[in-house]
């Protein structure tokens, strides 16, 4: 028996020499003419395809997202085989669709691609003498709905405790230009969090998967500082004897992640948090100059007005964002009404997003740097059935963000018999006879697309920054077609960005 290697025979061992336990159980495994096929890696010079001339696989794939289509680009293959080359073939996946073009040309344009959706591709070269190996595949892009260039936008709150309702490797960024993460927190001597509230080795590997995926797709990441409850660590952080340590920290953070900008949500402002906060955005400014800043504001009692301070603000900071949500309950001598009503406020019912938005430009807030603030989320009324009702004092508000998502509405109490449209405030809202639904809800106000596209237009006409919606977890159908699982967002993006 002869035992071969590449073809060379080897006769006899070497006189006192004995075969390993593997080799024996090798030389079992030939046949007596050494006939088995000899394997070689794919792309390599023994590729049994190449040693029938076909060419070895193209190198350095490259791939570029666009609007349904993706750009694909590669170097020719190192080993042309014993033809000329004639054409490659591109395959996408998922879905499996090819393009192929005519040999020298090495890029193809890969159209009816599904926005929001990542893909990688291969290639394969093809000569005279048959198709070689498919070269290794490019890096996942995602194409996308381009930003428009005038430049207003639309961000997506995203928020770790609402994680299980969209996980962030299926976030779709078509319709929207920015991302917010919440959030990471101040500790009292300047320190900063990032549990994202999960832990501290989910979270961050959360929030680098988040903002990897936006800049994919051609969007801005925005960490998000702060929020309800965090007021207290934020007055401490921002103290003269931290803030040098605290923006620091921050600035860290944001590379450490990968995230463009800071979204300082700090709530409540009290009258002498003010001076403190307007440093805080003076040093942050400061010390990174293009740093993308941005703020979220209240809406604006209509029967007090704004506050001027806020166009002091306003210079330091790329983006004004009004929190236009939970905008009515029984607030003594309110009648019921609206959680986000673009217009129709009155004295008994002092608020709307038109008059909010009046109030901050009267005071000096540049339109440009105002944004309007669309919510997934409704108010349960009890107590009564419709706005601009008398209240008795057992009514009001009993349930609104996380437990009125868009999602439950549309789920749980939504009906067409239910359902009416306010011509005059703009906005949906749904009314029951009787106590409806797990929160025993009689009144629903709530966006609804029709209204996310009204604001948007407004947005639009008024000459205004952009939109924020807060939270894309609880505006998403899981269940719904591709493309139509974030109805309220892609609807305030079709009428603000392009």
């Amino acid at each position: 028996m002869t035992f071969r290697t590449l073809g060379r025979p080897v006769g006899f061992l070497a006189p006192g020499r004995r075969l390993a336990p593997f080799a024996l159980a090798a030389l079992a495994a030939c046949s007596s003419d050494a006939t088995a096929p000899i394997t070689a890696p794919v792309g390599s010079p023994l590729d049994s395809r190449q040693r029938t001339g076909a060419p070895s696989a193209p190198l350095a794939l490259t791939a570029a997202a666009g609007n349904a289509a993706a750009t694909v680009s590669w170097q020719p293959p190192s080993n042309t085989g014993t033809s000329a080359l004639v054409s490659y073939t591109v395959t996408t996946q998922p879905g499996g669709t090819k393009v192929t073009i005519a040999a020298p040309t090495t890029s193809a344009t890969v159209t009816g691609l599904t926005n929001g959706t990542a893909y990688t591709f291969t290639v394969v070269a093809r000569s005279g003498a048959g198709a070689g190996p498919a070269s290794q595949p490019s890096s996942a892009v995602t194409p996308t709905v381009p930003i428009a260039s005038h430049g207003r936008w639309v961000t997506g709150y995203y928020v770790g405790y609402q994680r299980a309702l969209y996980p962030e490797t299926a976030v779709d960024f078509t319709y929207m230009t920015h991302v917010v993460l919440g959030a990471v927190q101040a500790t009292s001597t300047g320190g900063v969090t990032t549990d994202f509230y999960l832990d501290n080795t989910n979270g961050p590997i959360m929030a680098r998967t988040l903002s990897t995926r936006a800049h994919a797709a051609g969007r801005k990441a925005i960490l998000m500082l702060g929020g309800a409850g965090y007021h207290d660590a934020l007055v401490n952080a921002t103290s003269a004897t931290y803030r040098a340590t605290f923006v620091a920290n921050l600035l860290r953070t944001l590379d450490s992640l990968r995230y463009d900008g800071l979204d300082v949500d700090w709530e409540p402002l009290n009258e002498s948090d003010k001076p403190q906060l307007l440093q805080f955005f003076h040093d942050l400014r400061a010390a990174r100059p293009a740093l993308l800043i941005t703020t979220p504001i209240g809406w604006v009692n209509a029967n007090l007005g704004a506050d001027s301070w806020y166009a002091q603000v306003a210079p330091l900071v790329d983006q004004m964002n009004v929190m236009s949500y939970e905008m009515a309950d029984n607030w003594g001598g309110w009648v019921s009404w609206h959680t986000a009503a673009l217009y129709g406020d009155g004295p008994d019912h002092p608020s709307s997003v038109s008059s909010t938005i009046n109030a901050y430009r009267a005071v000096g807030v540049p339109a440009a740097k105002l944004g309007v603030g669309i919510g997934t989320y409704g108010s349960c009324w009890r107590g009564t059935t419709a706005p601009l009702q008398t209240l008795a004092a057992s009514a009001g508000v009993v349930a609104s963000d996380n437990a009125m998502s868009y999602a439950n509405i549309v789920g749980q109490y939504y009906s067409a018999a239910a359902y009416h449209w306010d011509a005059t405030a703009r906005i949906g809202y749904l009314s029951f006879a009787a106590p409806t639904g797990p929160q025993q809800c009689a009144f629903v106000s709530y966006e609804d697309p029709r209204s996310a596209g009204e604001k948007g237009a407004y947005v639009a006409a008024q000459g205004l920054g952009g939109t924020i919606v807060w939270t894309l977890g609880e505006g998403h159908l899981p269940s719904a077609a591709s493309g139509q699982q974030d109805p309220l967002l892609r609807a305030a993006y079709t009428a603000v960005a392009p």
